[in-house]
């Protein structure tokens, strides 16, 4: 009967301890909340301008309200705003998750109901903090002539708006975040803090046979990418269905929160914390020194230095110019500067890895263009850059111009494969020391062009955009050309004398 009787206290001690905890979970729910780990990275991560990108029912909302929340508790005499698309929006949205997660004894100031929301707008805190909630639908007015600590805009609004916000934020150094699924297209304010981003993690989503980005970043702004087949709270199966019926655009929009038209990266799988290293980083031993050049009529010519270990892997190890290729429209060098410019730098890779150039690339349509010399020499004289450069010493072999066999290729070299661990299992076969940030650049914002047409159509042939191709083609070129190691008794070139 003892036996009995202490198991019947057990159970009604159980019993007190779930309602004291429902109880508890009633007035703060936040210690309650079990978080995905795109989630996590986002709350914690310390850039003080970030972007939540989720499919639909991704639960963007839910982490940004909840670390909105946080930071209100935790620090007093704080201004925060929270902007939603309409007011409706906001009560639906906004108000309603931030009243689902916040702590009820903490607040000071804020009666809520579902269908008008907080009066006045307002949520007041027990230590002062104050959330406000603003929507788009306001005037621009609404937005000036405040200070604050944060501001959280749920799905996209105008450019316009978003620049006032964030002039709110200086006086305090403050914090914007931003919740959004990028349905509308290249919208100018996607353009101007989404495109042309790099890729610092990604991962494989079999839904779309794709390499897709989970962080990423341009200039101070973090991006995180939510997907809506990770949130245990909503019904898979219903996923799994919805998305049978999604065009591939849509379906990387809506459930993989990839803004529309902005998914064309020609190599995904480049990966900043996976293929950059440094020079110190390399393994000891022997290397074959490649060169390859891109040259322009206009634009400087783009050079990298790829050495091949005894390993196989090709390490990008320099490259010319050394500041941003983008920002140079002009380049005013004669064919004996370029050449001086070349030898300067194998000079200093000689010294480092105690071998000189094995072998030159060229990109073989500008390299073979017939020019015309500016000097005449008995009449009419043309020649090619090939040319040019063989008269100085330099002698060039064409690369192959096979540009979807080349990307092919590259991938391949760029390929690598993690364990569950999150360990690198198969290392890639193509590495970028830090100082190449041309080459590194180039690679993670190399894309295709819009692949639709302005009717709506799907193009069947897309080529790639011109901004970015310089040094990928060059990495390119390398790959098809064969990177491979030789003796180093064989690396050694001779350079023929120049008359």
């Amino acid at each position: 009967m003892k036996l009995q009787t202490g198991s019947l206290k057990d159970e009604q001690r159980l019993v007190q301890i779930e309602q004291e905890l429902k109880y508890q979970q009633k007035i703060n729910p936040l210690p309650f909340q079990e978080l995905l780990p795109i989630q996590k990275l986002f709350i914690e991560d310390k850039a003080k301008t970030r972007c939540l990108f989720g499919g639909n029912r991704a639960g963007k909302t839910q982490a940004v309200a909840y670390y909105i929340l946080t930071k209100a508790i935790a620090k007093s005499n704080q201004r925060i705003w929270a902007v939603a698309e309409t007011y409706q929006d906001s009560i639906a949205v906004q108000q309603k998750k931030i009243w689902d997660l916040c702590p009820k004894n903490r607040i000071k100031y804020g009666k809520y109901n579902e269908i008008n929301g907080f009066t006045n707008r307002k949520l007041l805190f027990d230590n002062n903090t104050l959330i406000t909630f603003k929507s788009y639908d306001q005037s621009r007015e609404a937005f000036q002539g405040d200070v604050i600590d944060i501001c959280w805009l749920d799905e996209e609004c105008g450019i316009d708006i978003y620049k006032e916000c964030r002039m709110r934020l200086i006086d305090r150094d403050g914090e914007m975040l931003l919740s959004m699924t990028a349905l509308k297209g290249i919208t100018e304010l996607i353009a101007d803090i989404y495109e042309d981003h790099d890729v610092i993690e990604s991962q494989y989503a079999e839904m779309v046979d794709s390499t897709l980005p989970r962080i990423a970043e341009k200039g101070d702004f973090k991006f995180f990418h939510l997907w809506s087949i990770e949130n245990k709270y909503i019904n898979q199966d219903r996923v799994q269905e919805e998305a049978k019926l999604l065009p591939r655009d849509e379906k990387l929009c809506r459930i993989f929160g990839i803004p529309l038209n902005l998914h064309g990266r020609i190599y995904v799988a480049m990966n900043k914390l996976v293929h950059v290293t440094d020079i110190e980083s390399m393994p000891e031993g022997k290397y074959t020194i490649y060169h390859v050049l891109d040259p322009h009529d206009r634009k400087p010519w783009a050079m990298v230095w790829i050495a091949i270990h005894k390993t196989g892997t090709a390490y990008v190890i320099d490259e010319y110019p050394n500041r941003s290729f983008i920002e140079m429209k002009y380049d005013d060098k004669t064919y004996a500067d370029y050449a001086a410019v070349i030898r300067a730098k194998e000079e200093n890779i000689k010294d480092l890895f105690g071998t000189t150039v094995h072998k030159r690339i060229l990109d073989p349509n500008f390299g073979n263009k017939t020019v015309q010399l500016a000097q005449r020499q008995g009449g009419q004289a043309s020649t090619t850059p090939k040319k040019q450069l063989a008269k100085l010493g330099l002698h060039f072999r064409d690369g192959i111009d096979a540009m979807e066999a080349g990307h092919l290729a590259v991938r391949e070299w760029l390929y690598y494969d993690r364990a569950d661990t999150g360990e690198i299992i198969v290392q890639p076969k193509l590495m970028f020391c830090d100082n190449c940030t041309n080459s590194i650049t180039g690679m993670l914002r190399y894309s295709r062009k819009d692949v639709t047409t302005p009717s709506g159509d799907e193009k069947d042939k897309v080529g790639p955009q011109e901004k970015w191709k310089d040094f990928p083609d060059c990495i390119r070129y390398g790959v098809m050309s064969g990177l491979v190691y030789v003796l180093p008794q064989q690396a050694e070139e001779k350079f023929r004398k120049a008359y």
